[in-house]
């Protein structure tokens, strides 16, 4: 709830300044809080589960292996299905396909809460996650229907500051209703603050929203649906559970294929086009310069994100003796720095254009450098570089959206598309960070590793995050 209050507050203030500089609806500011606060309970749920699981194995009795499904299964489930929930959005309304996936949400938070064992968990959890990749594109379609070009940098901006808080939250909030234990439901509670919140903001999305479609009438690429599906799975089920297994030959024989897969998917695509018939993915929006360049750079940005907050975590709270909740607190300057960025961001992209991107990476760029040269773990040291991190993030990030999803080019009718191909790259370029960079940090661990050996893990790591950043300042540069 704290979270929609705060979204309000934002909201109301913009939605005054917006009234008196034009004539559009002004109920599209008091809206936007509302669809956030959907994308924002996506996110949350894909980070939040991660400091609830030794409760879960201790309630369940879940292995190893099913705590992991535990979390790949949203990880995966998401990943595959963003880009067919974005043209359902463009298909029978960004409105009526927001609330359905709403919906399915919460019942499906629901019923993770109530699961009796760990395999109705792991099927909740991937019916959870298609119903989030089913609403989260739209988000980011209605706010280009919605808002003008001028307005659009301030509502992405908030769009990812939701990101942003969600991550945070999810923590926070997590960390405290796991150790409060609240009426002895152990980590069951983390599912259920979604139900209050999700019918909320149900009912005040059937009433504020208004319905926008393609008007193109498209029809549902039903093979493409499956060959996206099957090629998407074959590349992130591997990069998810590959590295926890040591890389086994069947993990790298579904990479192989889910190249062949994908491939196959184009051809496929370019003869539904030749036919006349709709595609799944608009291919013709890759030929847009913006597009494609914006997709290649947001590919570099995104696979270090994930992967700074895995490691960090696990250096505080195994290496350093951390506990869930205090390492959780660690990252609230991150929260804090990431959330004025990105609200400004808007402001300050519309002076520096693109370069904005290159303010936000040399900032993520520094803090990482200080981070790798510092000689001791130091409290007050961590607090600056990570707000100077989360500063760095916050402005790069709804600006790297922002050149996808806001593309000139882009007819109203591929807004979901656009939202669902950028969201695809996003999340399969995250788990491919998690994944290689992540093996890197454990195969510099080595064996019984004392805290020395955790610092200097997390050196080699961050190294790899501080490439990716550069590589990501000089692409913008040269654009």
């Amino acid at each position: 709830m704290a979270q929609i209050c705060v979204f309000l507050s934002q909201a109301l203030v913009t939605s005054i300044c917006a009234c008196m500089s034009d004539r559009q609806d002004p109920r599209r500011w008091w809206m936007l809080p509302v669809i956030l606060t959907g994308s924002f309970l996506s996110f949350l749920d894909f980070f939040i589960v991660n400091i609830a699981l030794p409760a879960i194995h201790v309630d369940l009795g879940a292995s190893p292996a099913q705590l992991q499904l535990v979390v790949a299964g949203y990880g995966i489930g998401f990943a595959v299905s963003l880009i067919t929930g974005g043209r359902l959005g463009d298909i029978y309304g960004r409105r009526r396909v927001f609330l359905a996936g709403l919906a399915c949400f919460t019942l499906a938070s629901a019923l993770c809460a109530v699961a009796p064992s760990a395999p109705v968990l792991i099927a909740s959890r991937v019916v959870q996650a298609v119903a989030a990749a089913t609403l989260t594109p739209q988000v980011l379609a209605i706010i280009r229907m919605e808002f003008a070009p001028g307005e659009r940098r301030v509502a992405i901006g908030l769009y990812g500051t939701s990101m942003g808080l969600a991550s945070i939250a999810a923590q926070v909030v997590g960390g405290v209703l796991v150790s409060a234990d609240l009426f002895g439901w152990s980590w069951r509670p983390i599912f259920l603050i979604n139900i209050p919140i999700g019918a909320v903001a149900f009912c005040l999305a059937l009433r504020m929203l208004r319905e926008s479609r393609s008007t193109a009438k498209p029809t549902l690429d039903l093979p493409g649906v499956a060959l996206i599906s099957v090629g998407l799975f074959l590349l992130v089920y591997p990069l998810v559970e590959g590295r926890e297994q040591g890389w086994p030959t069947w993990s790298l024989a579904m990479l192989a294929a889910s190249l062949s897969v994908l491939f196959g998917f184009i051809r496929y695509e370019q003869h539904v086009i030749h036919a006349g018939r709709t595609p799944l993915v608009a291919l013709h929006l890759l030929r847009i310069s913006a597009i494609g360049y914006g997709l290649v750079v947001s590919a570099a940005f995104f696979t270090g994100l994930a992967a700074f907050f895995v490691v960090l975590t696990v250096v505080l709270q195994t290496g350093l003796g951390y506990s869930a909740f205090a390492a959780g607190m660690m990252f609230l300057p991150f929260a804090v720095g990431f959330s004025v960025a990105s609200a400004a961001s808007g402001l300050v992209g519309a002076r520096l254009g693109a370069r904005i991107v290159n303010l936000g990476t040399a900032l993520m760029a520094l803090s990482l450098a200080c981070l790798i040269v510092l000689p001791s773990v130091d409290v007050c040291a961590l607090a600056v570089l990570f707000a100077l991190y989360g500063v760095g993030q916050g402005f790069a990030q709804p600006a790297l959206i922002n050149t996808v999803v806001g593309a000139r080019g882009v007819a109203g009718e591929d807004a979901g598309a656009a939202a669902g191909l950028f969201l695809t790259t996003a999340q399969s370029c995250i788990a491919l960070g998690v994944a290689v960079i992540g093996d890197v940090f454990f195969a510099h661990l080595g064996v019984a590793p004392i805290q020395a050996d955790y610092l200097a893990a997390m050196r080699v790591a961050l190294s790899c995050n501080l490439t990716l950043q550069v590589a990501t300042f000089l692409l913008v540069l040269k654009s």
